[in-house]
């Protein structure tokens, strides 16, 4: 039932039935012009050019058309293409030390009719909570906020759908909490971390369920 697909996520997007996914768990483009430059702080990346602008308007109609909800990060810079929604995510990333280079928090929208969430997880710069290896992807997000957006929003079984995979860090989640997933990425240096990602998570990896 899981898969990854190379390619353009659109292509799969207008191929997938109405409602056919039960959570779609995902952070597109933001648009800011990120990962041109190939470096970020200290850490060097291949540089890219995907974030060079939001995705049109029609992958958010796709996207809201085949899944049945919908956890949307950097939700605040897609808000023209997305209807009102009461039940924000806040990513909590501060360590409590002054900084005006790092985030405070991200956030997503999401579909639901339920108060705003906040999730707190140390992400600032080398300060980290989460234990993951970083790998080659500018924007990698913490697996623990993944996993926590995937445990409060869907049950096991339920297939997850990521059209922006990126490294893979959903479809780990989700492996690691016996949801399906389907993953679409068109870099393929990206899908191999990805893959490679995936072939490495196993329960057993899963510190949270050793606890």
């Amino acid at each position: 039932m899981s898969r990854l697909i190379l390619g353009n996520c659109l292509d799969t997007l207008v191929r997938l039935p109405d409602k056919s996914v039960d959570l779609l768990c995902t952070d597109p483009p933001y648009g800011i012009g990120f990962v041109k430059s190939g470096h970020i702080w200290s850490t060097k990346f291949t540089p890219k050019k995907w974030d060079n602008a939001i995705p049109p308007k029609v992958y958010f109609d796709e996207m809201l058309r085949v899944s049945k909800h919908q956890v949307i990060w950097g939700g605040n810079h897609f808000t023209h293409y997305l209807p009102p929604s009461r039940c924000w995510l806040v990513w909590w990333k501060n360590d409590g030390l002054p900084c005006a280079t790092f985030a405070d928090c991200e956030l997503a929208w999401t579909s639901f009719d339920k108060p705003a969430q906040v999730f707190n997880s140390r992400w600032r710069g080398f300060v980290r909570d989460s234990k993951e290896l970083r790998v080659g992807h500018p924007t990698q997000k913490a697996l623990e906020v993944m996993k926590w957006c995937i445990t409060s929003f869907s049950k096991p079984g339920d297939i997850i759908l990521d059209p922006f995979l990126g490294s893979g860090t959903t479809a780990v989640a989700a492996k690691l909490l016996g949801r399906n997933y389907i993953g679409v990425e068109q870099d393929a240096e990206y899908m191999e971390m990805a893959r490679e990602r995936l072939r490495r998570a196993t329960p057993a990896n899963d510190n949270r369920r050793k606890a």
